[in-house]
């Protein structure tokens, strides 16, 4: 088949252009995206950057749709599993304010924005409001996302009392060399691990393991007791515990990105749980657009990297999806390391470069407030897909096909930092 059609020419026919951002505005010209996601069970929408609020309103406006129009049962974060409850309680009529359960159950600055706050207000009142069609919510990410195990020892300390007492003791050891570095902010964590001796660093991981084979030489026995779902909810728990640890040994010999991946391998594990405890369930994941991408990613040191999404597509082939989010102009926010440190809003807002001519934001319109591509439809009839060779991260392009990374890019024409990191 002869290909003719240029990516520009077909994305501004074919294109699905957005009249507004808004949550609450009509779904109906939403509907192309069915035919995107089709019959997947689990739809990940990214973004290039954290912070930019008009991100956060595509993601809410497409999550809005999932959920009303196509009956995705879950919303997924990435934020921490272990610290997720309180905001999942909240979704169910807990009690709180929004702005609490927000900073409380996700972390690193990420759910310090009224536009979060605006649609986890709106996830709360549809259960209220449909509660035959409530939507639950989980944080997909390791403890604290970047930071300490003890928040997950501490969930499983009550029920391995419970259930196997002497696992207390390689608890207590665990969690004595635990103390010796956990912060409260996850990248001051981190450092702190840094000044750990050799010798308890050794103690923590093996006290881990054992903890670890102990809940799976019970497991045969708990599900004959009725008790399934606590104990493969314990052992998830106790799994973030471990993947931390092994983040933290990894970042000191091969650096954050290689050792970040051990996230992206629990926050894969985290969405497949999810789909494996209620048949019929679909998922909402919302992350970067690096963790949900398909497609490895290549590393300086020559080798592969894994996101989650490319564990997720390798499990579930169709059944998994994944939406970029990208900008053509405008602003964006960057990680700003010295407040992380320090204990400050961890995000800052910087200039986006103009798109360049083999990045996929070049083929976009930018007369339009926002246009969503199907890469799967286009990479079938475009000629020239090839020579988008990049695409935004952040405040630069990363060398990635888009084409291999998503099956569908929503690019909104000029975006802006969250009204933090303007502050």
């Amino acid at each position: 088949m002869t290909r003719s059609v240029n990516l520009t020419g077909w994305i501004r026919e074919n294109g699905l252009a957005l009249s507004s951002l808004d949550l609450d505005a009509p779904l109906e010209e939403l509907e192309p995206v069915r035919r995107m996601i089709g019959d997947a069970r689990v739809v990940a929408i990214g973004e290039s950057s954290h912070h930019v609020r008009e991100f956060f309103q595509v993601r809410h406006r497409l999550l809005r749709f999932l959920v009303e129009r196509c009956g995705f049962t879950v919303y997924a974060l990435e934020a921490p599993f272990s610290e997720g409850r309180v905001l999942a309680d909240w979704l169910e009529a807990g009690p709180g304010a929004v702005e609490r359960v927000a900073a409380e159950g996700i972390a690193m600055s990420l759910g310090d924005a009224p536009e979060v706050y605006e649609a986890l207000t709106w996830l709360r009142a549809h259960n209220q409001r449909r509660p035959e069609s409530s939507v639950r919510y989980a944080g997909a990410d390791v403890p604290g996302s970047l930071g300490s195990p003890l928040p997950a020892l501490e969930e499983v300390s009550t029920y391995l009392r419970d259930i196997d007492g002497d696992a207390l003791v390689p608890l207590g050891r665990a969690r004595a060399v635990v103390e010796k570095f956990h912060q409260d902010l996850p990248f001051a964590t981190m450092m702190a691990y840094s000044a750990v001796s050799e010798p308890d660093r050794e103690t923590l991981t093996a006290a881990l393991s054992e903890l670890l084979a102990r809940m799976e030489r019970l497991a045969s026995r708990q599900r004959n007791l009725g008790r399934a779902a606590e104990h493969a909810l314990a052992t998830h728990h106790l799994r973030g515990a471990w993947y931390i640890d092994q983040l933290h040994r990894s970042q000191l010999t091969e650096g954050i990105e290689v050792a970040s991946t051990f996230r992206d391998l629990y926050m894969a594990e985290t969405v497949l749980r999810l789909l494996a405890e209620t048949p019929g369930n679909r998922i909402v994941f919302a992350a970067h657009n690096w963790h949900i991408q398909r497609a490895p990613a290549p590393h300086d040191n020559g080798a592969d990297l894994f996101p989650a999404g490319y564990h997720l597509a390798a499990a579930l082939g169709d059944d998994y999806r994944a939406i970029g989010v990208t900008a053509g102009q405008g602003q964006t926010a960057v990680s700003d390391v010295e407040a992380l440190v320090q204990g400050a809003f961890p995000f800052r807002e910087a200039p986006l470069p103009p798109p360049e001519d083999d990045s996929l934001e070049s083929a976009f319109p930018l007369d339009r407030m926002c246009t969503i591509a199907d890469l799967r439809a286009a990479s079938a009839t475009v000629a020239d897909a090839a020579t988008y060779r990049r695409m935004r991260m952040a405040d630069y392009f990363l060398d990635q096909s888009a084409f291999h990374a998503y099956d569908a890019v929503a690019l909104v024409s000029e975006t802006h930092g969250s009204d933090r990191t303007r502050q």
